[in-house]
């Protein structure tokens, strides 16, 4: 009695493996593969029949796998957040988005880009023909465009949503293409323009950064310097110490979903790629400075000779920017996107 039994090796294995109890090993692989980088992943999902099937949907490591894969080509976006929450964005959500941003990117963009009609339009469009230029071959400026839009409208000032009767008012492409009853034409007719009307539009610090995407993407003040990387991207890189993150708003701005929804949408309604084109040529060419509150140094202002005294003709080509990105953010994603997707199965 007391004495040690003796157990047999063998036999406790084979107990082991009848043992029902004992989970499968793929119960620890969804915890492996969150410390994996998105290369390592698509090494994983070759590797074998069961690694791959754990990295397809709807499984929470198939939801990892796709937003590595969102961060690690778009690091500036904002991606849905991953939980084990079964509320939180699921992973066929992950893989659609994916999937979607290849494709527009990829395949739709320089079809759309190189379409002879879409470029007759640009021709002759006083405000469009710019895109034709050889820099812009691709059309790779719209998802600068895109996110310039996205900024605006999240971060600028709130007047271009309200005033001149842009809160009742819905989008209409035509309005940036012709004089008409656009919000923001009459403006500067007011009285009290100069002393109301003129502080609302200008742009404080932090959403001063859609006007320098803008300025940018459109090469009238500062060249691209790496035509690889989105201008948002160069700007975050360049300023690390001014933490644009921490905007209350940013989150919403950087949505990589509304940032596909947008790109989509214009990609599938060439009268809003070309009235887009308009716009910001015609914000751009006039010089953005204008519409800072100040010479913000942090944006290289100090030594551009105007800021604060918007040119009319910039104002409603602001409004209907702005009106662009509240349209397509209150459109679904299946509104936007299925199009693109029907054609990419076509």
């Amino acid at each position: 009695p007391g004495a040690p039994r003796r157990v047999s090796y063998s036999n406790t294995m084979a107990e082991r493996e009848d043992d029902t109890t004992i989970q499968n090993c793929s119960c620890v692989l969804p915890i492996i593969f969150r410390f994996l980088s998105s290369q390592d992943l698509l090494r994983a999902q070759r590797t074998c029949k069961e690694w791959r099937v754990e990295l397809t949907p709807p499984s929470a490591a198939a939801t990892w796998f796709y937003q590595s894969l969102l961060i690690s080509r778009w690091p500036w976006a904002v991606t849905p957040p991953f939980t084990l929450d079964a509320k939180s964005t699921s992973a066929e959500t992950m893989r659609e988005i994916y999937i979607v941003r290849r494709h527009l990117m990829e395949h739709l963009l320089p079809s759309v880009w190189s379409d002879e009609d879409f470029r007759k339009s640009c021709q002759n469009g006083k405000y469009s023909r710019w895109a034709l230029d050889k820099e812009f071959d691709g059309g790779r400026v719209l998802i600068d465009l895109a996110w310039a839009v996205r900024l605006m409208y999240c971060l600028g000032p709130e007047a271009y949503l309200i005033l001149d009767g842009a809160d009742t008012s819905v989008y209409n492409p035509r309005y940036s293409m012709r004089a008409s009853g656009s919000p923001g034409r009459r403006l500067y007719t007011r009285e009290d323009y100069r002393t109301v009307i003129k502080p609302q539009l200008l742009f404080e610090r932090d959403s001063y950064v859609a006007l320098e995407v803008l300025d940018r993407s459109t090469g009238y003040y500062s060249k691209h310097k790496n035509t690889a990387m989105p201008v948002i991207g160069q700007i975050l890189e360049e300023k690390r110490d001014f933490e644009l993150e921490n905007n209350k708003n940013w989150n919403r701005a950087m949505d990589i979903v509304e940032h596909t929804k947008l790109l989509s949408f214009l990609l599938l309604n060439s009268r809003s790629l070309l009235a887009l084109l308009w716009d910001a040529d015609g914000v751009a060419c006039r010089g953005v400075e204008n519409l800072s509150q100040a010479r913000f140094k942090c944006w290289g202002l100090e030594k551009r000779c105007a800021f604060g005294v918007p040119h009319p003709r910039q104002i409603p080509h602001l409004f209907n920017m702005v009106k662009l990105g509240q349209h397509v953010e209150a459109l679904s994603w299946n509104a936007c996107c299925t199009k693109s997707r029907k054609r990419e199965n076509d």
